[in-house]
């Protein structure tokens, strides 16, 4: 039997796992307006993320580890290159739970430390804080975990108000690791107001790619560059 400090951190094979891909559709709905994204996740284990999106217009981003992105148009035939840790395929829910460490959300990975574990029937909930001063604004972090799998988790400010709430659910199981296919975000603004954010992960696939598959794809040669604050002409 595991220590009750250990439960929900001892990790599984996540990291086995070196691709993975998805087709995901993502609804938004703020103040009333909705709006609906589809698009095709394309992710290599600890590197390169390449996301198509076929809806409502199509275009590429690429992204890696570093925030080193580019969203390319191909009716335009115009890429934009951008650099921002924000940016980094690391934050993609795929990069979260391939890995070793994902009952803690990586947290602990971006300078977390678990400060309180508690048990609340049979959920195991844990307190996460920076370990220094966070510049993103975060006081602490909430995650609770069932059957060693993460289901909730919320962030509050340095002041405690809540910025967001995430849930997940419906998990399926792959070779190697378990994968919430339905992932709901709650965004708070200072006026209370919410975005609501749900993601749904379909066509899921860790092996057999065909041809069509993007892990490698490369934005053309012949792409003009243009700012990302350049107004479209």
């Amino acid at each position: 039997m595991l220590p009750f400090s250990l439960l929900c951190l001892f990790p599984m094979l996540g990291q086995a796992q070196q691709r993975m891909a998805a087709d995901v559709t993502v609804r938004q709905v703020y103040q009333g307006k909705s709006m609906r994204v589809e698009k095709q996740l394309f992710y290599t284990a600890g590197g390169n993320l390449v996301v198509h999106y076929t809806h409502p217009q199509e275009y590429y981003m690429l992204t890696n580890t570093l925030g080193e992105m580019q969203v390319y148009q191909p009716q335009a035939g115009e890429v934009m290159q951008m650099t921002d840790a924000e940016f980094s395929s690391q934050s993609e829910t795929f990069a979260l739970f391939m890995r070793p460490d994902y009952a803690d959300l990586g947290l602990t990975r971006h300078g977390f430390t678990l400060k309180d574990v508690r048990r609340d029937g049979n959920d195991v909930v844990k307190t996460y804080r920076p370990s220094a001063i966070d510049d993103r604004n975060i006081g602490r972090v909430v995650v609770v975990c069932r059957d060693g799998k993460p289901i909730y988790s919320a962030f509050y400010d340095l002041s405690d108000r809540l910025l967001r709430k995430v849930y997940y659910s419906r998990y399926t199981a792959l070779p190697s690791f378990s994968f919430p296919t339905s992932v709901t975000q709650i965004s708070y603004d200072t006026k209370g107001d919410s975005v609501i954010k749900k993601e749904e992960y379909r066509n899921i696939r860790t092996s057999g790619f065909g041809s069509e598959a993007l892990f490698d794809y490369k934005v053309p040669a012949t792409a003009r560059r243009v700012s990302p604050q350049q107004p479209r002409k």
